[in-house]
């Protein structure tokens, strides 16, 4: 089954929803964090929540197990969550199919290969297979979540988007990419026209300038690209990018044929 796309413009509010999506917010949030959590101050900070309005539904989902409330009064996702996830996980079935694609790309070229979807305006890592070198200091776990265009499978799937498209997520993105960096929302705009030039996505790391990445769109016969392929290597191989990005392609093709049938194989990958 494939990813669900979701609108990087936010739904008209339905009424009799407000509760619920402040709920559902705040639990989104919270699965964007590091291990550790939030604090109170910093979700409300991320979601412009009236203090009081998100201190109570912080507790009721903390009393029904969607949330976890940890030493230094951060919260976390909870137990509830992850047990939801087990069923969901038998409907989304992109990570196991891709995983023998991302195995054999990973051995190929010798670098971490890492399958990631759009969710919104962000990127979240579905699977990843290690290669022979280890990065510490990197948020590329699986399920990790981040503003699409930090990193470069986002990068990837920005610059298949119409440019109406790419304004939109990026202004709805503007406050979370401050946090990357003041020149951030440029330098994804450059990445973004230098894609288009090379047919592929090259970036290096936003925590570490001596990890860089290269990826493709995973091809798709629809007009909304879903997923992209990537892989995490040492910055000094991206004067080989070409290649790479070659070798991507063809496992991109590969893990469209898997989840799709071949349908995903009649269009081009960036």
């Amino acid at each position: 089954m494939a990813v669900a796309q979701q609108s990087s413009i936010p739904a008209t509010a339905r009424p009799g929803t407000g509760s619920l999506r402040k709920a559902l917010r705040l639990v989104v949030e919270l699965g964007a964090a590091e291990a550790e959590g939030l604090r109170l101050t910093e979700l409300v900070g991320r979601t412009n929540m009236d203090t009081s309005t998100a201190y109570r539904t912080l507790a009721c989902l903390v009393d029904e197990g969607f949330l976890q409330k940890v030493e230094g009064k951060r919260y976390r996702l909870g137990q509830r969550v992850f047990e939801l996830g087990l069923i969901a996980g038998q409907h989304f079935t992109e990570p196991r199919l891709a995983k023998p694609s991302l195995r054999r790309l990973a051995d190929r070229i010798g670098a971490t290969a890492v399958l990631a979807a759009r969710s919104g305006r962000e990127t979240v890592y579905l699977e990843r297979m290690e290669g022979p070198e280890h990065f510490t200091g990197l948020r590329s776990a699986v399920g990790t979540r981040l503003p699409i265009g930090v990193g470069a499978g986002g990068i990837a799937m920005l610059a298949a988007m119409s440019p109406e498209n790419v304004d939109a997520v990026i202004a709805s993105n503007a406050a979370r990419y401050r946090s990357f960096g003041r020149d951030t929302v440029q330098l994804l705009r450059t990445r973004i026209a230098q894609a288009h030039a090379d047919g592929y996505a090259s970036t290096t790391s936003f925590l570490r300038s001596d990890v860089g990445s290269i990826a493709i769109v995973v091809p798709d016969t629809t007009n909304e690209t879903t997923l992209a392929l990537s892989i995490v290597c040492g910055a000094a191989r991206l004067k080989h990018a070409p290649e790479l990005a070659s070798e991507i392609r063809i496992a991109a093709l590969e893990v469209a044929t898997a989840i799709r049938g071949g349908d995903g194989c009649c269009t081009n990958p960036l």
